[in-house]
């Protein structure tokens, strides 16, 4: 019988995971503006962002969207980061210079802010969170009148096969590796789920821009040990426990999966991102 999700395990268990894997997600992906973090531009863009603005980042954590949001405001402005990992929190303080900012370990589901803010923004936090609908209202009712929320997620499973490639096979060997209704990167990967979840939140003139991208990982040895340490971290000692003949099964199928990526020994894996944003009416 496979294990119920537990939000407030989930919630822990993602916090020890970011805790650990802070420093190599910044400097090896986020800091680097690489694949799906060319998006963060995409992001500063949409938000239109204004010297005076007061800017909430939520799931901020190595700071990479606060970063490029700080170079736009001037001395009138603010810039808040919240998230619930205090390793990704250091980062994002001893990265920006912007002296308006401040950077808090906080739960999205649970913003204790008594502040409006004039935009929102969160990168690859959305599809994570248990409840996204608490999360939004939240975000709602911290926002100005046409203050206006913007949101990055990854795509589908067949439009992202960064992830797909190995978990596909993990899951086929190990299908109790996650308890049923545990959140996925690809949650909100369909445009109308990501417009629809925003809309019953109550936001408003709703947009989605498809954004795609390409990430080369290198050969696949190099690609699979950096998924096995950065994406696959939280349940890799649980893969382990089931012995080596099934992490080399998961390997030789992930292998096939990324021959059709490959030339000339090098993996180019396309990645698509879906940026939405939303104003509160």
């Amino acid at each position: 019988m496979k294990p119920v999700f537990d939000p407030t395990q989930y919630k822990i268990t993602t916090k020890a995971n970011w805790n650990t894997v802070a420093s190599e997600y910044h400097y090896n992906w986020a800091d680097k503006k690489i694949g799906p973090f060319r998006s963060t531009t995409e992001i500063t863009k949409t938000a239109n962002i204004k010297p005076d603005d007061k800017i909430l980042d939520v799931a901020c954590g190595t700071g990479v969207v606060s970063k490029e949001i700080s170079q736009v405001l001037g001395p009138n402005g603010l810039l808040v980061g919240i998230d619930l990992s205090r390793a990704a929190l250091n980062i994002a303080r001893g990265s920006i210079a912007f002296e308006n900012s401040m950077f808090l370990e906080m739960d999205a589901e649970n913003i204790g802010l008594n502040f409006k803010f004039d935009k929102v923004t969160c990168q690859y936090g959305l599809m994570f969170f248990p409840d996204t609908q608490k999360v939004l209202i939240s975000i709602k009712n911290i926002l100005n009148h046409k203050g206006m929320l913007v949101v990055a997620v990854h795509g589908l499973a067949e439009d992202v096969p960064y992830f797909s490639t190995i978990m596909k096979p993990i899951l086929e060997h190990v299908p109790d590796i996650r308890p049923d209704g545990t959140p996925t990167v690809h949650r909100f990967g369909n445009p109308k789920d990501l417009e629809s979840e925003l809309k019953k939140a109550g936001f408003e003139s709703v947009s989605v821009t498809r954004h795609d991208f390409a990430y080369k990982p290198g050969t696949f040895d190099e690609y699979w040990n950096d998924y096995m340490h950065s994406t696959a971290n939280s349940i890799r000692s649980k893969l382990e426990s089931h012995g080596s003949d099934v992490m080399s099964k998961i390997k030789q199928d992930a292998r096939k999966n990324a021959v059709r990526y490959e030339k000339d020994g090098n993996i180019t894996f396309p990645w698509t991102v879906l940026v939405a944003s939303g104003i509160n009416h």
